[in-house]
């Protein structure tokens, strides 16, 4: 996970760019995320995640990062993506009579999200635990098919962009038409840090 370090190193931080994330990452991530919702009038959540948009492409990989906070300390950092996979880039969606990839915009949402999980994973949507959108959320409908977001057409309201594991390789391709995703063993220890129930408010930076 280079990648968090590199955008991080962009911002001031002074770490070694080896892909550990270890806890000088993990502080850096964590002042940095503090500071830009300090910056936007937002309160850093006692238990939730907030997650960081690097760039405005979409990639097919697992090129943003995100905090886990818990107790208002924060958990752990993580790579994720917060953009659709390859698959829904160039066969995007037509709902509401728009065609186009659902991106999320940048935001903050209230309780928007609850956490999923059971004794028996396999009962639960893919067969593992995840957090449900509860609440409307603004999206973007990218029709392009290019590797750039489209912020033309923005919409809002009900659209399954969940929280979720992806596959156990570096590619999304299939795994989101706009959720959220990590890595499957990624994504396992982050749920370790929440329980059946928990809502989370959506803090995308």
């Amino acid at each position: 996970m280079k990648h968090i370090q590199i955008f991080l190193n962009k911002h001031g931080y002074g770490l070694v760019e080896d892909g550990v994330l270890g806890p000088k990452t993990l502080t850096a991530a964590r002042e940095y995320v503090v500071t830009k919702c300090n910056s936007m009038g937002l309160r850093v959540p006692a238990k939730g995640i907030i997650w960081v948009r690097t760039d405005e492409k979409l990639t097919n990989t697992f090129d943003d990062f995100a905090v886990v906070f818990n107790k208002s300390v924060a958990q752990m950092v993580f790579g994720c993506s917060t953009t659709a996979g390859n698959f829904y880039v160039y066969n995007p969606l037509t709902v509401g009579g728009i065609t186009g990839t659902a991106v999320a915009k940048k935001q903050f949402v209230t309780a928007s999200h609850r956490f999923v999980t059971s004794s028996n994973w396999k009962n639960l949507w893919l067969g593992a635990p995840y957090f449900q959108q509860i609440r409307p959320i603004e999206i973007y409908r990218d029709g392009t098919k290019d590797d750039k977001i489209d912020t033309d057409i923005i919409t809002k309201g009900m659209y399954g962009i969940n929280f979720h594991h992806a596959g156990f390789g570096t590619i999304i391709d299939r795994w989101s038409a706009g959720c959220f995703t990590a890595p499957r063993p990624t994504w396992e220890k982050v749920c370790s840090h929440f329980i059946n129930g928990d809502e989370v408010n959506l803090i995308l930076i």
